[in-house]
């Protein structure tokens, strides 16, 4: 329904009445017509101003090379080029010529709905010799003057060129899909990774600057990481990737596994999740795209270096056959250490007496890698695109200590390996439907070891030994677990009084879980993980987008249907199916072209997981007693978009969430293990707001965001009625980002720029466990954090590569940083960036 929304403009000067795909066709005039006012809605191709003069190449000379040279253009805001990229040269030196020339070319700004944005466009460069080139192209000549090609050596009488285009304009604004996201209905936050490319920096780190999301970890790169919206985490906010669960994929370690470079923008749904991507979820859900970009032949690669050890690596290459067929190939490898300084209560090997020491952690080190492999074809007769995808992803971890950071582990790791097979079709099966479908099998094999009995001290080194073998619990863990998976996803868009205003969406899953202890094989106990377990998902979903008074106000209404069933045992002894249904709305008013009020509402249900009723046999212990989870779920909000003034451009949001939760499954960790329990009721309440600006020519920008949040237990019954009233634990009730950026461009060439930024982020103090549990000294509670960071970085332009490289300072000040139930991350760590587009 987007992709339709998101229609993009076509200019062909020789044939001003042929549209061209999805493209609304407008001549392309040198200059604009005199009294010319852009229409108020809809997308506006930039117009030339200035003709640009290219040097006809002697080597081109001499060969007697003509012909036309094609261009991706790249403009900003303001009408100016900020890369010229060949799509489809002649060589000899013409390519470079072209782009040189094009680098000075003048062009009025592209407009989408009465503003400047930025975007690009194919342009048709010619080079033509002394005699004409052949007219080939039918219909009516263009009416309006056209790009003069350089003319070589020509003699005392030239005859005169033929009216060739001028160029072709195909306008894809920078931010098209995004603006339309944001312009549209839904309570999201779009986040853009263009720059963030660039910096020595992960996803994690981008959400916690630019959106709602707190992101909570337990140590350095290969850390388990958590997100939370509104108070709501773990599986209650879902991450998808292209449409498809994150868990499906190479990046096993969830969203701090996957490189930044490899994705092109982050969707943040907040509280009401769209009908598309089928997927139950009660905070939330955080939509990864790394599909946007249309496959072109090209190369990337991006090489990080860090303190503790750490190093990253990421590169894709994209070979594009002909117009119907592409290969692409990804890949990755990540490894750490992580051996920084902690402090934690340490026995003084005189006294004996224990107290707080400073030391370097370890038993901490990370190593993971994955790739996948593309195989598409597209734009072919009954076929849209057809992708064939197989991926390998794999990790390993040590486990340094336990969940509250009190006693550490020398032998104990963990590891999991996924790998699969994806398919992706879309058809335009009738003008008023297009379908669109996923398919793919999914295995992960996960294990968890712990089969030492030597006591270690923080130092890692074995103090003694136990009588029986295992740090977690009271036995040695072998733990393999083996996962298969079979999932599918339809979406049919079909058109009734709008374009696209109508979708039905479909999915299901369908997995088997089987598991064995070695350990407890060997000795002929019984082990529960070798009991099979089947959980099978369904989800449907039915929406309808209305829009009134010429597009100021959309309206979209939908209807959701859950089922799952459970079964457990050889002949499914023990089976149980869920029923669950859901609605909601989301409306927005325009109030201007530029500034939006938006309201949404959704009744909606989340079905437990697997791991939360029956554990993982190692850390997580099993709760098959918690019942489904569901919420009222409203927001309001207004969005200020972008707004060029004289003084910059402004950008602005704001927002109050509410959630309402019954039997809301929360993860509470244990001194060893942790366990998912039922809170009878809780009631989640939080703000958000944002501001950005960047002055003109952006040579200064500033961001900002705070989140204030206030989820508390309202339970009437069980056990957490005690605590009623008291604030839900381990979350911070406050979060704050600032940035300032500074950049100076053409420094060394016409396409560099050298860019400085510093961000600070507030983390309010929060409790560890319950507010009225404990007084005085004996309460646990994580002071309020302020952390700074810096990165410097440069990025080039040559022809068609681009370089940079970054430099990046977290922790500038070395302040003990803590995130989920206390555990210390990372202090002052440098780390270096590079990166090549090819």
């Amino acid at each position: 329904m987007l992709l339709s929304l998101l229609s993009v403009g076509a200019a062909r000067a020789q044939e001003a009445s042929e549209p061209s795909g999805p493209a609304v066709a407008a001549p392309a005039s040198p200059t604009p017509p005199e009294g010319a006012s852009a229409p108020a809605r809809g997308v506006v191709p930039p117009v030339l101003l200035s003709k640009p003069e290219a040097v006809y190449p002697p080597q081109a000379l001499a060969a007697k090379v003509e012909g036309a040279v094609k261009l991706l253009l790249t403009l900003d805001e303001e009408g100016r080029v900020t890369r010229a990229q060949v799509v489809e040269g002649l060589g000899h030196g013409l390519d470079e010529a072209a782009v040189d020339a094009l680098a000075k070319a003048s062009f009025t700004p592209a407009m989408q709905d009465g503003t400047p944005v930025a975007c690009q466009f194919e342009f048709i460069h010619h080079f033509v010799l002394a005699a004409p080139a052949p007219q080939v192209a039918e219909g009516p000549a263009p009416q309006q003057p056209v790009d003069e090609a350089p003319v070589a050596q020509a003699p005392a009488e030239v005859p005169p060129e033929p009216e060739l285009p001028s160029f072709t304009s195909i306008v894809r604004g920078k931010a098209t899909e995004a603006r339309v996201l944001v312009r549209g209905s839904e309570a999201v936050d779009v986040v853009e990774l263009e720059k963030a490319h660039e910096r020595a920096e992960d996803l994690a780190e981008v959400l916690t600057r630019a959106s709602a999301v707190q992101v909570q970890r337990t140590g350095g790169l290969g850390s388990r990481t958590q997100l939370a919206l509104g108070g709501l985490s773990g599986d209650q906010v879902r991450v998808l990737l292209d449409g498809v669960p994150i868990e499906y994929s190479p990046y096993v370690y969830g969203l701090g596994s996957v490189p930044v470079s490899l994705i092109r923008q982050m969707e943040v749904f907040n509280g009401v999740v769209p009908v598309r991507l089928a997927t139950d979820a009660l905070g939330g859900a955080i939509h990864l795209r790394s599909d946007l970009a249309a496959p072109e032949t090209g190369a990337s690669l991006s090489l990080q270096a860090g303190s503790f050890g750490s190093y990253r690596g990421t590169g894709r290459v994209t070979w594009r056959a002909n117009e119907q067929v592409f290969v692409r190939a990804a890949g990755f490898h990540d490894r750490a250490r992580n051996d920084y300084r902690v402090t934690v209560p340490v026995a003084d090997p005189v006294t004996g007496r224990v107290g707080p020491r400073a030391l370097n952690r370890s038993h901490d080190a990370y190593r993971g890698s994955g790739g996948s492999l593309e195989l598409g074809v597209e734009s072919l007769p009954g076929l849209d695109r057809l992708v064939l995808t197989g991926y390998l992803g794999q990790y390993d971890k040590e486990v340094p200590h336990d969940q509250l950071m009190i006693r550490p582990y020398g032998a104990v790791t963990s590891g999991q390996e996924s790998y699969g097979v994806g398919l992706r079709y879309e058809v335009s099966a009738h003008e008023r439907l297009k379908v669109l479908a996923i398919a793919g099998y999914n295995q992960r094999i996960g294990e968890l070891y712990d089969v030492s009995d030597c006591l270690y001290d923080w130092y890692g080194v074995c103090q003694g030994t136990q009588a029986r073998a295992g740090e977690i619990g009271s036995s040695p863990l072998e733990n393999t677990q083996k996962r298969q998976t079979l999932f599918g996803r339809v979406r049919l868009l079909g058109t009734l009084l709008d374009v696209e205003d109508l979708e039905l969406s479909l999915g299901a899953d369908d997995s088997e879980r089987t598991g064995e202890n070695a350990y407890l094989t060997r000795l002929g106990q019984e082990d529960p993980l070798r009991i099979p377990l089947g959980l099978t998902s369904g989800f449907g979903g039915l929406s309808h987008r209305q829009s009134l008074w010429e597009g100021r106000l959309e309206n979209t209404l939908f209807v959701k249907g859950y089922v799952q069933r459970l079964s457990s045992g050889t002949n499914a002894q023990l089976s149980e199916t869920r029923w669950a249904g859901g609605y909601g709305d989301t409306l927005r008013f325009s109030v201007t072209r530029w500034l939006l009020l938006k309201a949404s509402y959704e009744r909606t249900t989340r079905m437990p997981r697997v791991e939360e009723l029956f554990g993982d046999g190692g850390l997580l212990v099993e709760s098959t007693a918690l019942l489904p989870e569901s919420s009222h779920n409203a927001n309001v909000g207004v969005e200020l978009l972008s707004w060029v003034t004289p003084v910059g451009r402004f950008g602005a949001n704001a927002s109050a969430g509410l959630r309402d939760i019954e039997n809301l499954i929360q993860l509470f960790p244990g001194d060893t293990t942790q366990a998912y329990e039922n809170v009878d009721h809780a009631r989640s309440v939080t703000a958000h707001a944002g501001l950005d600006w960047d002055s003109p020519g952006d040579w200064v920008g500033l961001t900002g965001a705070v989140t204030w949040l206030d989820f508390k237990n309202l339970a009437q019954e069980g056990q957490f009625a005690r605590f009623k009233g008291d604030r839900m634990p381990n979350l911070p009730w406050l979060q704050a980002t600032g940035t300032a950026r500074f950049q100076v461009s053409r420094l060394l060439s016409r396409e560099d720029a050298l860019g400085l930024e510093w961000t600070t982020r507030v983390v309010g103090s929060f409790d560890r466990s319950w507010e009225s549990a404990g007084n005085g000294g004996t309460k646990q509670s994580v002071p309020t954090q302020v952390l700074h960071s810096t990165a410097l970085t440069y990025r080039a332009r040559f022809e068609r590569r681009a370089y940079s490289f970054s430099f990046n300072l977290h922790n500038l000040t070395d302040a003990a940083a803590f995130d989920l139930v206390g555990v210390q991350r990372p202090g002052r760590a440098l780390s270096a960036r590079l990166t090549v587009d090819l």
